[in-house]
């Protein structure tokens, strides 16, 4: 709130110099990360990636009340997968946890592979498995 306080002041007031404008930052926040702030880059736009079929079938709508649909077609796969899931029973169930167990495994054996390769340890993957 206070800063939002300090914007308005800011722009309603003439322009100065960077003394003032120094002594109107918040406590701790220094000139780099404003800095920072300011030439961060821009957000990438994003990617509509719905299937064909469902741009069809939702285009008379607004893009809001199609992402309402969308969202509420999947939770509905979703909770239909959990109950087949839990219909094929326990062995089934036990053979999902271990092949995303042994895939979250190699996920973080890539990244401390692609991070330590540059120090060419040998047998790194290996050793890790």
């Amino acid at each position: 709130m206070t800063e939002l306080r300090q914007r308005v002041v800011r722009e309603d007031a003439p322009p100065e110099d960077k003394e003032s404008e120094s002594e109107a930052k918040l406590d701790g926040e220094t000139a780099s990360d404003s800095e920072s702030r300011a030439e961060t880059a821009p957000l990438p736009t994003s990617v509509d990636d719905t299937p064909e079929v469902l741009n069809r079938a939702l285009s008379n709508l607004s893009s809001r009340w199609k992402n309402w649909w969308v969202r509420g077609i999947l939770t509905l796969a979703m909770i239909a997968f959990f109950f087949i899931i839990i219909y094929l029973g326990p062995m089934v169930l036990m053979m999902i946890v271990m092949c995303v167990q042994i895939k979250c495994f190699h996920e973080i054996i890539t990244i401390g592979y692609n991070v330590y390769h540059s120090y060419d340890l040998p047998w790194f993957r290996t050793l890790s498995w």
